[in-house]
């Protein structure tokens, strides 16, 4: 969890600046037309809310779907043959966001000279997803927002029986891109 807040600690920092800010001037607002129908127990109660309450229960939710994210792409790690990935050259990390901002790493390797990333699908995370980018060259980052070409695997039906199997599919499926 470290990793994943050390990682994402300027996004977070601004998330609870922008919420906090906008609930906060929203309530001001308000304030500036209904200031003498509002007891002062009550604006201390909603700016507490607004400054604090409000912005960490959103940072919690974002923090603990990208848990939630990480435990099931750990889980699909530990079956075999995806816990032989590293024989098959994904043993580099990539840095990737996910859908609500928040970034985390991924597993990559290279196949045929094609950079494939190793994640998992979110709206059903029992689905590994290996996704082509572009051929490979320097290796600085890779760039998530070109169009892809992936193989998902259910892994809760498909049983692939060694990594041998794995790298097959994997090299087929850059022998398509290439020819296609």
């Amino acid at each position: 969890m470290n990793e994943l807040l050390e990682l994402n600690k300027g996004f977070l920092i601004k998330g609870y600046l922008w919420i906090s800010g906008i609930l906060t001037c929203g309530f001001s607002i308000y304030l500036f037309f209904f200031f003498s129908e509002v007891s002062i127990k009550w604006i201390l109660i909603v700016y507490s809310i607004t400054l604090f309450f409000a912005p960490l229960l959103v940072l919690f939710g974002w923090i603990s779907n990208a848990m939630n994210i990480r435990k099931h792409r750990k889980r699909i790690l530990n079956k075999k043959p995806y816990n032989e990935l590293e024989k098959i050259g994904f043993n580099k990390k990539a840095i990737k966001p996910n859908y609500n901002g928040l970034s985390d790493y991924i597993l990559f390797g290279e196949i045929n000279g094609y950079q494939i990333t190793f994640d998992i699908n979110i709206s059903n995370p029992k689905i590994a997803e290996f996704i082509i980018y572009k051929p490979s060259g320097i290796v600085d980052k890779i760039d998530f927002s070109k169009y892809t070409f992936s193989k998902k695997i259910d892994t809760s039906k498909e049983n692939l029986n060694s990594i041998q199997e794995l790298e097959t599919t994997l090299t087929k499926m850059t022998r398509l891109v290439k020819n296609g």
